[in-house]
């Protein structure tokens, strides 16, 4: 009862902290664009507003991870993203995760030209900047405290609507990728991914691969946007798609009740 109270205690303030930064910086923009002409996407103040808005959960992890953690030191936090020693099945884990992007990407979307995955790789720092350091706290904190209150899978559906939700204010940016998805499609792939990084997170039990991985799949889907549909600002949803999507899900969500169990057992 003490740990589920503790828990809630630090769902509570991440989700504080972390709505807080990015809505107040999006909402900003929101303003500027419709008030004052002003902070359009591209611009560089709309990129210094945008990109703190998106640093959002990586700012409340920290914030979270100082404030509950008594012999907190920035090398234990540092340790705390980037794990224990690495070992060949977690690169092999990883490396099967890269993988099945760019088969989402050439068999969903029929993108498999090699200068396009080149250009994931060349635009990955910026990828890792603006998307995948959210894991810092989507992964970190929110899903692993989340699942100390209620069952894997409600918590599944929880992240997967929290993170979607967290998100909202970019419907109403003109540009962003997000403004281009029905909500509900993007509420529906948004738990899909809670479901595929959470399993990533629980058999690597390294939080800098999930940002890794968050990273590469927001540069294939950039390629599947705009390379996919020559520049425009869409997805091609085809029955390849929603097949390479289920079957994600499906393996995600097995694997993931898997460790949960085995992990029940041992304790």
């Amino acid at each position: 009862m003490k740990q589920k109270k503790r828990s809630l205690k630090q769902i509570g303030f991440f989700l504080l902290y972390t709505f807080a930064i990015t809505w107040l910086c999006w909402i900003i923009i929101i303003i500027g664009n419709r008030y004052f002409n002003a902070l359009w996407y591209g611009e560089p103040l709309f990129l210094i507003l945008y990109s703190i808005g998106s640093l959002g959960p990586a700012i409340s992890s920290y914030i979270i991870y100082r404030q509950f953690t008594e012999d907190f030191g920035e090398e234990s936090f540092v340790k705390y993203i980037v794990g224990e020693k690495i070992d060949k099945k977690v690169w092999l884990i990883f490396g099967l995760f890269l993988i099945w992007r760019l088969f989402m990407v050439g068999i969903g979307f029929g993108i498999n030209k090699p200068i396009s995955i080149l250009s994931v790789i060349i635009n990955l720092p910026l990828l890792i900047l603006l998307g995948g350091l959210e894991e810092l706290g989507w992964r970190g904190i929110l899903q692993p405290k989340l699942e100390k209150v209620v069952n894997y899978l409600p918590s599944i559906l929880m992240v997967g609507a929290i993170w979607s939700i967290w998100h909202l204010p970019l419907w109403f940016i003109k540009g962003t990728i997000q403004s281009s998805f029905p909500f509900g499609l993007y509420l529906f792939s948004g738990i899909i991914l809670t479901s595929s990084f959470t399993t990533l997170y629980k058999y690597t039990s390294n939080l800098f691969l999930c940002v890794l991985t968050h990273a590469w799949f927001n540069g294939c889907i950039g390629l599947a946007l705009y390379i996919g549909n020559n520049g425009a600002l869409q997805l091609n949803l085809n029955w390849k798609v929603i097949v390479v999507f289920s079957i994600e899900l499906i393996v995600s969500v097995i694997l993931g009740i898997a460790y949960s169990r085995k992990k029940a057992l041992l304790c």
